[in-house]
């Protein structure tokens, strides 16, 4: 049997066809690289209730009104934020999936857990959302007025001291056991599982002192508590006579910021788009006057400058914990 010939008509025939179903193929892809068109995720380590879930959520619904997509908070609870760090870092970078996670969680964790994931490569990071208010406090009726009778009792009372923390290798227990190596004191340290708890035991008595991870505030502007240093990069405008532990002179990291980060490799539209999604809603009244009401501060800095933070903070934890010889092996 002879092949047919194909004359000159059903050459261009092939031809148009083929030009119809590369231009098809192009809207198509055209319409699939169109950003977003599916809900995002938002991950979180939080439990239900906490201040991270809740500002996600808050984060979630503004980003929901300006994409005009769904954009969910959904948590990944335990393992001092690594678990939800986790999830992101390992997601497809399309810009689905996206992280809002405390900087402890990226700068502290990774070096004192053995997690999956490396801060300095696997995130794309987007902004940076608010500021916790972190301090060392003591009851009202403590004979400790200042910083520097607390640390001189501490010395000539080694190990009469409890203080109470968030937790287990947490910043606020990894600085409480850096001052006592440099002051030359002993300390000890009581973990609770969340700050909440932590400011109780100090409220009950259970421990003298506590390294405030926000939970302390209601207590504190109650009258309950008296702060004695504040564990952040600059006063706190309240209290503007009580120094920073840098002020001290301790040489630790002292950023508490929440930030929000994406796989790493994200598509320069579609990480432009998030970022300036997360810039809106981070920068509005709405999301001011709800990280107020939450006792955080409003403090905005964009993917650079978070990026930096959690570069220098990683590095100088690194070396602490090598002198504190507390780094997992």
């Amino acid at each position: 049997m002879k092949g047919r010939s194909f004359s000159t008509k059903d050459c261009l025939i092939l031809v148009f066809v083929g030009v119809v179903f590369l231009g098809l193929s192009s809207n198509v892809a055209f319409a699939q690289e169109k950003f977003p068109a599916k809900t995002i995720k938002i991950f979180q380590g939080s439990a239900a209730g906490g201040t991270t879930d809740l500002a996600s959520r808050m984060f979630a619904s503004l980003l929901t009104e300006s994409l005009e997509v769904p954009v969910i908070s959904a948590a990944k609870v335990g393992a001092s934020n690594t678990l939800a760090a986790n999830e992101v870092a390992h997601a497809k970078p399309d810009g689905y999936t996206v992280g809002y996670s405390p900087v402890q969680a990226l700068t502290v964790a990774p070096l004192t857990l053995k997690v999956n994931y490396n801060p300095l490569t696997d995130f794309d990071y987007l902004c940076t959302g608010v500021g916790l208010i972190f301090g060392v406090v003591v009851r009202e009726d403590a004979p400790w007025k200042s910083w520097k009778e607390l640390i001189e009792f501490a010395r000539a009372n080694p190990g009469q001291i409890n203080y109470s923390s968030a937790g287990a290798g947490t910043n606020q227990h990894l600085a409480f056991e850096y001052i006592a190596k440099k002051e030359n004191i002993k300390w000890n340290h009581v973990p609770y599982p969340g700050g909440a708890p932590a400011a109780a035991a100090l409220l009950g008595g259970h421990v003298q002192v506590f390294m405030g991870s926000g939970s302390h505030q209601p207590y504190l502007k109650a009258g309950k508590f008296r702060l004695l240093a504040a564990y952040m990069d600059e006063r706190i405008p309240e209290y503007a006579d009580v120094p920073t532990i840098k002020e001290l002179g301790y040489n630790v990291p002292t950023t508490n910021n929440i930030c929000v980060m994406a796989p790493k490799g994200l598509p320069d539209p579609v990480r432009k788009t998030l970022e300036e999604a997360f810039t809106k809603a981070a920068k509005s009244k709405e999301f001011a006057s709800f990280a107020i009401n939450m006792l955080q501060m409003p403090l905005f800095k964009d993917g650079a400058a978070t990026n930096k933070t959690i570069q220098e903070e990683y590095k100088l934890w690194s070396e602490i914990l090598d002198e504190l010889g507390m780094k997992a092996k």
